[in-house]
C-alpha cells in the first residue's frame, strides 16, 4: 500500500541489483535438499548441477525488480454483478488492507506462531526448515517445503506453483532478493493483507469480519489463532465446514504461541477451551473466484477496454501504483460491471452442489448461461470449488468456461445446419423431410485411417441392433439416431460441419473427421451455450462477453459494451433447426428438460458415457449443463446423485444426457424463468417450409454383383435405402437361378418421393404357371397388343388401368415402369391390373 519514504528506502535502493553470498548458499541448500546424491556430487565437484558458478548461471533467477513490486492493495478496483452485487476487489490477494500499525500484536503473534516464528531473524529462507525438507526429500519423490512467509509471498505473487527443484531454487533466490528490497514489516504487512483465508476473504481484516464479525482489535486469543488456520488449506481447515480440523489446528497454534512467549499458559488453557463461535456466512463468496479471475485476465490481455496499449499500462490502470513507487499517482479505483446475474449464479452453484455431493464420490457438473439478445454471460458455475488443492476437491480452472469435454450428440445440430445449407442426397437437397437408413450398426468409409488404424468407422445407436428402416432427418434428430447422422456427415462432408460449428462460435480445435458429428472433440459448456443461441435468434450471433461497463474512480464511463449481432446462418435454416430442437424436448430424448414453455434443446452422451450434456434455450436465454469427472473422461457408471428436482437419491448404472443433464437443466431454467411470462419464438421467415419438404429420389440400378457373379439381394436393398427409399425383397416366379435379383418395382430410374417403397425382385427359381406378364419398359401404346399375345398363349384375359408416375430418365416417359400385381405374380381371367406409366415432371 502507499507509504511515506522511510529510513529503509536508501538502504534498499543501495542494495538493489547486488547478489548476496547468501543466495549461493540458498541455492546450494535447496539443491542438496533435493537428493543426497546431489550432496555427494556437489562436495566432490561432480554434481549433475555443476559447480557453484554453473548453478548461478543456470538457476539463480535474475528477476526484474519492477516485477517484484507488491500490488497496491489500497487502491483496488471493484467488480459488480449485473444485479449490483459487489463480488470483490480486483486482486487475488486482498479486499480490506490495513497497515501493520493497525494490526494488534496478538494477531501478529498468532500469525508468526502459525506460519514462521523465525520471520524476524532469517533473511527470507529458513535453513533449518530447508534441511528438514531435504531429509524428507531423500525418502520421497517430490520436492517438499520449509517455506518462510517471504517465500510464500514469492510463490503466490511472482512465481508459478509447480513443485520442481528449479522453481524452488528461484523461490529461495527471489525471497532473499525481496528481503533486500523491502523491510520485514513491509513483507509481513503485505502477507497479512494478501493471502487467502477461505470464503473469499483476502486479508486478516476481511477474515476477522467473515468468520467472527469482528474488527482485528476485537479478536480473542482463540479467534486470533483460528484466523490463520485456513491459510494453508481453506477447504480442509475451513472454520465452518471442518470445525474439528480447525479446532485441532487452532490449538496447535495456541500451544506455539505459549512456546514463543507471546501468551501465558493460563491464557492458552482458557483459549483452548473456547468453542469456535464462527458466524454464518452472509456474502457471495462461492461466486467470486472464477469470475474475478476471468475478469482480471480479460482486462489485462485485451486492448478493447481502453485501459492501455500494453500489459503494464493495463496493470497500472486496474491495480493502481506499486507499493514501492512513492512518486506514482493515479490508477486503480475502477468499477467494473460484469454481466453475471448473482442470484442465478448462486442458484446454479446450489443446484450443482446439491446434485453432486462430495459424500457420494461421483461426478460433478457445470452450468453456463448466455443472454440470447446480447451475448451477455449470465452464469458460469462449477460444481467444484476454485483453487489448487486437488485432494480437497478444488480445481484451478472453471469447468463452465475452460472445461472442454466431449459433448456427444449435442453436436448434431451443427451437422444438421450444415446439411440443410450444403447437403445433397441423390442429387437432391437434404431437408428435414429427407429419409435415411437408421439401421445399426453402420460402417462408414472415411477414405483415410479414422478408427484404430482402419478406414472404416463403425457406428452404433443407443439401441445397437436397430433393424433396417427409414427415418426422416427430423425424427432422427429428436430421437438422436447416431447411424443416421453418420450417414449424413458422410454425405455432407465433415469439413462443412467444422466450418459450420466454427461459424456459430465453437472455438476449440476441431478436425474434419466423420466422428465430429457425434461430438468427439472437446468443447466447453460456455461455447455450446453461445453457439446454440444462434438457433434461438434466427441466425444472429452475439459474441459472448463478461464485462459490460467500466467506470473510473470519478464515475466517468471509460468503456461500455454495445452488442452488435452478426448474421452467421440463414434465418430460415436457423428456424428449421429450432423447430426440430423443440421436438427433442416435446417428443424425443430431451423430455426430462420440459419446462412447459417454448423451448428447444439437445441431449448429448459421449462415447462410453464419459461425459453427458444438455444444451437448451428459451427465446431469451440459452443454457448448457455438463456432467462428468473433473480430471478426465471416465465412464459415468455405477454412481449415485441427489436428484434435487425430485428430492431423492438416484442411482445410475450408466448415465445419459437425457437422464442426468436434462433434469438439472430443467431445475435451473425453472428458476431462471421464474416470474417471466412465456414468449414464443419469432415467426418463421419465408422459405422455412422448403426445409421440411420431402425430396424426390431415383430408384437405383440394383445390378450389384458379388464375387461369384450372381446378384446380391442384400446389397441391392442397401442401395435402395441409401437413396432414401425403403427397399424390401420380394420373391417372384422366374426361370433365373433362385436368389438372383431380377429387377425392381418400380423400374430403375423411376422418380419417387423419399420414404416410398421399392421392391427388389428375387427369383424363386420356379417359372410361373400363369403369371403376370412383364410389361415394364414397353410403350403404353403397345400394351394392348402385348396382352393380346398373352391371351393367345395362356387363355387369360386381362384388363388394365393407367396411373402416371414421375420419372427422371426421359427414355422411360410413356413407358410402363411398374405393374400391380408385379411381373410373375399369379393372375386370373378377366382381372384388372394397374399399369404405372412414366411421365416427365
Amino acid at each position: 500500500m502507499a507509504r511515506e519514504p522511510n529510513i529503509h528506502e536508501a538502504h534498499r535502493l543501495e542494495r538493489r541489483g547486488r547478489r548476496l553470498p547468501a543466495l549461493v548458499i540458498v541455492s546450494l541448500v535447496v539443491v542438496l535438499g533435493a537428493t543426497w546424491v546431489g550432496l555427494f556430487g556437489f562436495m566432490t565437484g561432480n554434481s549433475a548441477f555443476g559447480t557453484v558458478e554453473d548453478l548461478e548461471d543456470r538457476y539463480i533467477c535474475d528477476v526484474d525488480e519492477v516485477a517484484l513490486e507488491f500490488p497496491n492493495l489500497s487502491t483496488l478496483s471493484e467488480v459488480y454483478t449485473d444485479d449490483g452485487v459487489l463480488l470483490g476487489k480486483l486482486t487475488e490477494r486482498n479486499s480490506q488492507p490495513v497497515t501493520l500499525d493497525e494490526m494488534p500484536e496478538l494477531v501478529v503473534a498468532a500469525l508468526l506462531s502459525a506460519e514462521d516464528k523465525d520471520f524476524y531473524s532469517h533473511e527470507g529462507i529458513n535453513f533449518k526448515a530447508i534441511f528438514r525438507a531435504a531429509l524428507a526429500n531423500y525418502n520421497s519423490s517430490g520436492v517438499q517445503g520449509g517455506s518462510t512467509l517471504t517465500q510464500q509471498v514469492v510463490k503466490a505473487n511472482f512465481l508459478t506453483a509447480e513443485r520442481t527443484i528449479e522453481r524452488k531454487l528461484c523461490e529461495a533466490v527471489v525471497a532473499a532478493e525481496l528481503e533486500q528490497l523491502y523491510t520485514k514489516d513491509e513483507i509481513l504487512e503485505f502477507y497479512m493483507n494478501s493471502v487467502f483465508y477461505g470464503s473469499n476473504a483476502y486479508g486478516a481484516k476481511a477474515a476477522a469480519q467473515e468468520y467472527f464479525g469482528e474488527e482485528l482489535t476485537g479478536l480473542t486469543v482463540a479467534q486470533a489463532a483460528t484466523l490463520f488456520v485456513p491459510v494453508r488449506n481453506p477447504t480442509i481447515y475451513h472454520p465452518r465446514n471442518e470445525p474439528s480440523n480447525t479446532i485441532a489446528a487452532r490449538n496447535r497454534t495456541i500451544n506455539q504461541m505459549v512456546a514463543n512467549g507471546f501468551i501465558s499458559e493460563r491464557d492458552a488453557a482458557s483459549a483452548r477451551g473456547e468453542p469456535l463461535d464462527v458466524i454464518a456466512h452472509a456474502g457471495f463468496e462461492e461466486l467470486a473466484p472464477p469470475v474475478m479471475i476471468a475478469v482480471r485476465q480479460q482486462l489485462l490481455r485485451n486492448e478493447e477496454y481502453g485501459l492501455g496499449d500494453d500489459p503494464e499500462e493495463r496493470k497500472r490502470a486496474v491495480f493502481g501504483c506499486p507499493a514501492s513507487d512513492t512518486s506514482c499517482e493515479g490508477g486503480g479505483g475502477l468499477k467494473i460491471h460484469v454481466t453475471i446475474d448473482y442470484d442465478l449464479q448462486e442458484e446454479a452453484n446450489r443446484i450443482l452442489r446439491a446434485w453432486f455431493q462430495p459424500g457420494f464420490g461421483g461426478p460433478t457438473g457445470a452450468i453456463a448461461a448466455v443472454d440470447n439478445r446480447t451475448g451477455a454471460i449470465r452464469v458460469m458455475a462449477s460444481g467444484l470449488d476454485f483453487g489448487t488443492d486437488l485432494e480437497a476437491g478444488q480445481r484451478p480452472y472453471d469447468l463452465a468456461s475452460e472445461g472442454g469435454r466431449q459433448v456427444g450428440s449435442a453436436f448434431k445440430p451443427f451437422t444438421l445446419a450444415a446439411a440443410l445449407e450444403y447437403g445433397r442426397l441423390d442429387g437432391q437437397p437434404i431437408t428435414l423431410g429427407s429419409y435415411w437408413d437408421k439401421s445399426s450398426p453402420a460402417e462408414i468409409d472415411c477414405g483415410f485411417p479414422c478408427y484404430n488404424g482402419s478406414n472404416i468407422w463403425p457406428v452404433r445407436n443407443f439401441n445397437p441392433n436397430t433393424p433396417q428402416a427409414l427415418e426422416s432427418l427430423e425424427a432422427a434428430t429428436y430421437n438422436s439416431r447416431n447411424t443416421v447422422y453418420a450417414r449424413v456427415v458422410d454425405s455432407v462432408g465433415p469439413e462443412q460441419v467444422v466450418e459450420m460449428a466454427e461459424r456459430l462460435g465453437i472455438q476449440g480445435e476441431l478436425r474434419p473427421y466423420p466422428s465430429i458429428t457425434l461430438g468427439v472433440f472437446d468443447v466447453s459448456p460456455l461455447e455450446m451455450a453461445s453457439a446454440y443461441s444462434v438457433f434461438a435468434t434466427q441466425g444472429q450471433r452475439y459474441e459472448p462477453y463478461l464485462i459490460e461497463r467500466i467506470e473510473d474512480a470519478d464515475g466517468n464511463v471509460v468503456f461500455e459494451r454495445d452488442p452488435m449481432p452478426t448474421v452467421v446462418l440463414s434465418p430460415s435454416i436457423a428456424a428449421a433447426v429450432n423447430s426440430t430442437l423443440q421436438l427433442v424436448v416435446a417428443e424425443g430424448t430431451g423430455r426430462r428438460a420440459d419446462i412447459e414453455r417454448p423451448q428447444g434443446g439437445k441431449t448429448g452422451t459421449a462415447t462410453d458415457a464419459r461425459d453427458v450434456m444438455f444444451v437448451g434455450y428459451v427465446p431469451q436465454l440459452t443454457t448448457a449443463v455438463w456432467a462428468g469427472y473433473a480430471d478426465g473422461a471416465l465412464p459415468l457408471e455405477d454412481f449415485v446423485v441427489w436428484n434435487d428436482l425430485e428430492g431423492e437419491e438416484q442411482y445410475f448404472r450408466a448415465a445419459t444426457g437425457g437422464q442426468l443433464a436434462a433434469p438439472i437443466w430443467k431445475q435451473f431454467m425453472l428458476e431462471a424463468t421464474k416470474g417471466t411470462p412465456p414468449i414464443d419464438f419469432a415467426p418463421e421467415p419465408p422459405g422455412t417450409a422448403v426445409y421440411r419438404q420431402t425430396p424426390f429420389a431415383t430408384v437405383p440400378d440394383v445390378g450389384v454383383e458379388t464375387t461369384d457373379g450372381s446378384l446380391d439381394a442384400g446389397a441391392a436393398v442397401d442401395l435402395v435405402f441409401a437413396s432414401g427409399l425403403a427397399g424390401s425383397v420380394v420373391e417372384v416366379a422366374s426361370e433365373e437361378e433362385a436368389g438372383t435379383v431380377v429387377g425392381t418395382s418400380p423400374l430403375a430410374g423411376t422418380r419417387l418421393r423419399q420414404g416410398s417403397s421399392v421392391e427388389v425382385h428375387v427369383s424363386s427359381g420356379v417359372p410361373p404357371e400363369v403369371g403376370m406378364p412383364d410389361l415394364r419398359g414397353i410403350d403404353v401404346g403397345d400394351v394392348a397388343s402385348t396382352l393380346a399375345e398373352f391371351r393367345a398363349e395362356t387363355g387369360v384375359v386381362l384388363g388394365w388401368v393407367v396411373q402416371d408416375v414421375f420419372v427422371v430418365d426421359p427414355q422411360l416417359s410413356g413407358k410402363v415402369v411398374r405393374t400391380d400385381p408385379t411381373a410373375g405374380n399369379p393372375v386370373t381371367n378377366e382381372q384388372t391390373v394397374t399399369l404405372y406409366v412414366g411421365v416427365q415432371p
